[in-house]
């Protein structure tokens, strides 16, 4: 029985595989359009924008690294979204965007999804004096690798990654100072929603406050350090959940460096320690941090090789009235994996990356113009053993190897597709009854800008 659904699975994956492949030929011969795409906006500039994104999913074992239960998953995530900069001013933006994200399951009707703002922003870029800048609204903030600071709604997935907050920044010569103010709740309250499905944003409400320095010190180095303090409070689960969370409030202080140590040859490393209390009297103290090389070759196909080395630490179950897991903050995205942060949905929450010891290996090569092709392995351990439910749960810390192959291709800047496949062998982390997961991914989106007035305001 086992060894029939496993080639069910495997036959999957290349069905999987094919289609995505077709899915992305199909579309990208299509050709660009007339119109140019534009990533970003001219400030002063009336402009629209448009974006479509096609996401095909196809993975099993996922949630419970498991063959003796079945979720399976194959699915289609169709993304649209429409965005207008306003200008007042040269100075003076009002940046409006709206997304809908529908979802077909192979084994389900298809529901229309709901529509809502995923951008909606003043930015004005001189305030008072030069240098001094204001983004007020719901917005992406990046910072870095995303480390600490990406996507602002982990709970939806790839849909959207917004902030509600503020960004109060001052520049001068090549450094920058970010004051940040965040506050998400887990579900959307400050924006109108039309067909309102009460999506689920994340597990919390969340607060944050602090502040974000860059210096760009040397042609070769740039630094940056940091300080934010969140409040995590009101956990949607119910107390008696075993992944409940009690509220809490986190300081996180740490840096980046990164430099040039060749002319293709960098060095990344950041490294950030997390100290707070939990209700209950139990105290946090936590860290994070990673170290990675990265070489190009200077040959034709512009070949690279990259090796490194993540930590975040876990709690120990031995330890009371202490936290000592890593919170990555508003990290909780697909650094690492697509398909994994499924499986962290068992431990914390989908994408919370923690407990985690991990060293990375990974070469690439261009085989075609406008093309890219990746191959990646990660040895995943944690420091920790998890108590959690035995079905899933080991008593070791080998959580298993990943591997993981991607393959680009990006014909014009209006077209961007990729086909991602990748399997996890998870070893003793998980239970005895263990089995080996895949996911297979194909992408192909399509967006463009433009100015319906010739002049801007000035």
């Amino acid at each position: 029985m086992q060894r029939r659904n496993t080639l069910g699975h495997v036959s999957k994956a290349r069905n999987g595989l094919v289609a995505g492949a077709l899915m992305a030929v199909g579309l990208l011969t299509l050709g660009a359009g007339p119109l140019s795409a534009q990533s970003t906006f001219e400030p002063g500039r009336f402009t629209i924008g448009f974006e479509q994104r096609v996401r095909s999913d196809d993975w099993n074992n996922a949630l419970d690294m498991s063959d003796k239960t079945n979720d399976q998953r194959d699915q289609v995530r169709d993304r649209t979204r429409l965005w207008f900069n306003v200008p007042a001013t040269s100075n003076i933006n009002l940046f409006v965007g709206m997304a809908v994200e529908n979802t077909q399951k192979f084994s389900a009707v298809k529901q229309f999804d709901e529509f809502f703002f995923d951008q909606a922003y003043l930015d004005i870029r001189k305030l008072f004096t030069k240098g001094l800048e204001l983004k007020v609204g719901r917005f992406d903030i990046i910072k870095g690798e995303g480390f600490i600071l990406c996507d602002g709604t982990p709970g939806d997935g790839p849909r959207s990654g917004y902030f509600n907050g503020a960004d109060l920044s001052y520049s001068s010569g090549k450094s920058r100072l970010d004051v940040i103010g965040v506050l998400d709740p887990f579900r959307d309250r400050f924006l109108p929603r039309f067909h309102d499905q009460h999506r689920l944003l994340q597990n919390w409400n969340e607060e944050a406050v602090g502040a974000y320095y860059t210096n760009k010190a040397t042609a070769y180095t740039s630094i940056e350090t940091y300080y934010f303090l969140k409040k995590e409070v009101h956990d949607v689960l119910p107390v008696a959940n075993p992944q409940f969370q009690p509220d809490r409030h986190v300081s996180t202080l740490g840096g980046r460096v990164a430099r040039k140590l060749s002319r293709r040859t960098d060095w990344v490393t950041e490294y950030a320690r997390q100290w707070g209390a939990q209700h209950g009297g139990v105290s946090i103290s936590a860290w994070g941090g990673y170290s990675y090389v990265k070489h190009t070759f200077d040959r034709r196909r512009q070949p690279y090789v990259k090796a490194g080395y993540w930590a975040l630490s876990g709690n120990d179950p031995n330890t009371h009235n202490r936290a000592e897991g890593w919170d990555p903050l508003f990290s909780q995205w697909p650094k690492w994996s697509d398909m994994y942060v499924y499986t962290l949905s068992k431990e914390v929450g989908v994408a919370y990356w923690t407990n985690l010891a991990m060293s990375q290996a990974e070469a690439g090569f261009s085989p075609l113009p406008r093309t890219s092709l990746a191959f990646a392995w990660y040895h995943m351990d944690s420091f920790h053993p998890l108590v959690g439910n035995p079905a899933m749960f080991g008593a070791g810390t080998d959580r298993g190897e990943n591997f993981q192959t991607r393959f680009e291709f990006s014909p014009s800047p209006s077209w961007k597709a990729y086909i991602h496949y990748e399997t996890h062998h998870p070893g003793d982390f998980y239970s005895a009854t263990r089995s080996p997961a895949y996911e297979v991914q194909a992408q192909v989106t399509y967006q463009f800008s433009f100015h319906p007035f010739a002049a801007g305001v000035r």
